[in-house]
């Protein structure tokens, strides 16, 4: 009985599966003069059929070929090169170390850029003293009169090094390069004492400042840059004596003034000028 059953699901699934069969083959349709024409029209109508068949020959004439990869820049380069370029920068700035006594200054960098990131130059500047608030109030609060020094001028030749450079988006529309600049330098600075009597005579000092500095330079444009630093000057001040008294020579005040190791701390702002105010890429991007 079990061999009966098996034998007539055996002939029902093989008549299923030549039912199937033969409805797959109706429902592909056949193209009656693409059977009569032969693999020729086959081949075309396969062809047609084929995605790729609206990609271009190769050695099509019509096609446009690549020349190069200036369309697609993946890092940009520098937007200034300062390599071989003389840097003209005025400033202004003001000390902030001492609260007794202020000194604003005016003056220029000349720096030639040795390389992208090392230049060397001079530096000179004026200064302006200014009492500050402070100053009389020690006065009148202690009962002794401050002894000051101004400065004169100062001069100094320096060597600059870019550790860094970027650039940030401002008003989410102008994109604005800056760099890092640590300078190193030594030169002269001349100051003069103030006299805590008014009337006495002064004497003046030339003294040897090295100085360092570090500040950022923001480019706005290939040869028009705003700079600001912080340098500090060092150096061995002479002031007035304390036991000076109305009958000493200047030379005599001179020789017995006291000594101090000074920081003269500035903060500086300026405007650099680029010569020549153009440049050349010399890689390709």
């Amino acid at each position: 009985m079990k061999a009966l059953a098996l034998g007539l699901f055996v002939v029902a699934a093989s008549f299923t599966w030549r039912a199937s069969a033969q409805a797959q083959t109706a429902a592909v349709p056949v193209d009656s003069k693409a059977e009569a024409a032969g693999p020729a029209a086959a081949g075309a109508l396969k062809k047609e059929d084929d995605p790729t068949s609206a990609l271009p020959a190769a050695g099509d004439a019509t096609v446009p070929r690549r020349t190069g990869w200036d369309d697609i820049v993946v890092v940009p380069r520098k937007a200034v090169l300062k390599d071989g370029r003389l840097e003209l920068m005025p400033f202004t700035g003001v000390s902030l170390n001492d609260v007794l006594i202020r000194h604003y200054a005016f003056g220029a960098d000349l720096n030639y850029y040795l390389t992208d990131v090392l230049s060397v130059g001079v530096q000179g500047q004026y200064f302006i003293k200014e009492r500050t608030d402070r100053e009389s109030v020690v006065g009148l609060q202690y009962n002794r009169v401050t002894t000051l020094n101004k400065y004169k001028f100062a001069a100094a030749l320096n060597f600059g090094y870019v550790p860094g450079y970027g650039k940030f988006t401002l008003f989410n529309r102008y994109i604005l390069h800056w760099e890092i600049v640590a300078s190193a330098g030594v030169g002269i600075i001349r100051t003069e004492i103030i006299p805590r009597v008014v009337g006495n005579e002064t004497f003046q000092s030339d003294r040897l400042a090295p100085n360092v500095g570090l500040g950022t330079r923001f480019f706005l444009g290939n040869w028009l840059t705003f700079n600001v630093q912080l340098r500090d000057y060092m150096f061995n001040d002479a002031f007035e004596p304390t036991a000076r008294t109305p009958a000493q020579t200047i030379d005599v005040v001179k020789a017995n003034a006291s000594h101090q190791f000074t920081n003269n701390v500035m903060l500086y702002a300026g405007v650099g000028i680029f010569f020549p105010t153009s440049f050349q890429y010399r890689t390709p991007r």
